[in-house]
């Protein structure tokens, strides 16, 4: 039998095994009691018992402010940053789901340089997740989407590579490991579908019943896996160089649907119809494909509580 079985009494000497690999990030807790990925000084500060970070870890790869371009005397050059190694330990299976779908989107033709390189960069070790009332992704599921992946039980993990990356992680390991017994499979659950647009969602009465409530904040947005909405701003220095700036943008701000001094989505109800159809119907090339992970957090944090799976539910048939 093949030793993929970390006790949990050895979990501290893996994760010395995994700074090996680079600079090593989990969920933690801050100071205002706020779950949060950031780097791991201290074993201790793991928090493996987290339902869902506040930020997802696309901050990882979409910072929240980069320069993308310096310019100076009539030259040009990238600003990007160089990225050092990092691994990020005990991401959950939504959050997996949610990088994969940026992959698709930054990494496809023209590929994004700075994603590109933090991607690279990255190593990805999911872990197994127990759902809350908020949640409603695939329970249990393990997703692929990442380099080693932790199957919890009551003594341990059951550890699964999916990537040569991870399997180097596993031969790091490997004096750490034994062999177990079988993972055993986890109740699949429902997961969102992609949704036809004409068919049911363009007049739904439910959206003048939202937008009434919605105040725009963009809780949601900046709090979604899979929201990579940005704007991109020109500094001029007095020098005659200066930067360009690409930085996380929101479509549910009235500013966001303005170009060249018209407002493609004025109203509050229109913007959030094209949010909803943007992460349930899917934009070319990606039609058709849900960048909904359902990990709950747009529905946590709307101050009004707001739910956008009631649009998801099956229309009543009408009576005849």
């Amino acid at each position: 039998m093949e030793k993929t079985f970390l006790k949990t009494s050895r979990l501290n000497q893996f994760l010395e095994t995994l700074r090996l690999f680079g600079e090593l990030h989990g969920p933690t807790v801050s100071e205002s009691g706020v779950h949060r990925f950031s780097q791991l000084h201290d074993p201790a500060e793991l928090q493996l018992d987290y339902r869902r970070t506040q930020i997802p870890p696309k901050k990882y790869l979409l910072p929240f402010r980069e320069e993308i371009l310096h310019y100076a005397s009539g030259s040009y050059s990238e600003g990007y940053a160089g990225a050092g190694d990092l691994v990020l330990f005990g991401v959950h299976s939504c959050d997996l789901e949610g990088i994969a779908y940026l992959d698709r989107v930054f990494l496809a033709e023209p590929v994004d340089t700075g994603y590109a390189t933090r991607r690279s960069r990255l190593t990805l070790i999911g872990i197994s997740c127990e759902p809350d009332d908020f949640c409603f992704c695939t329970e249990g599921m393990e997703s692929s989407s990442c380099d080693l992946f932790l199957d919890a039980v009551a003594d341990g993990f059951h550890l699964s590579s999916h990537s040569a990356r991870g399997t180097a992680l596993l031969t790091a390991a490997e004096q750490l490991l034994e062999e177990g017994p079988p993972p055993v499979p986890r109740p699949s659950g429902p997961r969102l579908l992609p949704q036809d647009p004409q068919l049911r969602f363009s007049e739904h009465p439910l959206w003048r019943k939202f937008a009434s409530t919605c105040v725009s904040c963009g809780a949601c947005s900046v709090c979604c896996p899979t929201c990579y909405c940005f704007d991109v701003r020109e500094y001029p220095s007095l020098s005659g160089g200066g930067t360009r700036i690409r930085e996380w943008d929101n479509c549910l701000f009235a500013s966001h649907g303005e170009v060249a001094g018209a407002n493609l989505r004025p109203d509050r109800l229109d913007r959030l119809r094209y949010r909803f159809l943007h992460k349930y119907c899917g934009f070319t090339p990606l039609q058709g494909v849900t960048s909904c992970v359902g990990c709950g957090r747009c529905k946590e944090v709307c101050p009004v509580g707001i739910d956008l799976r009631e649009l998801t539910a099956p229309p009543e048939r009408e009576e005849r």
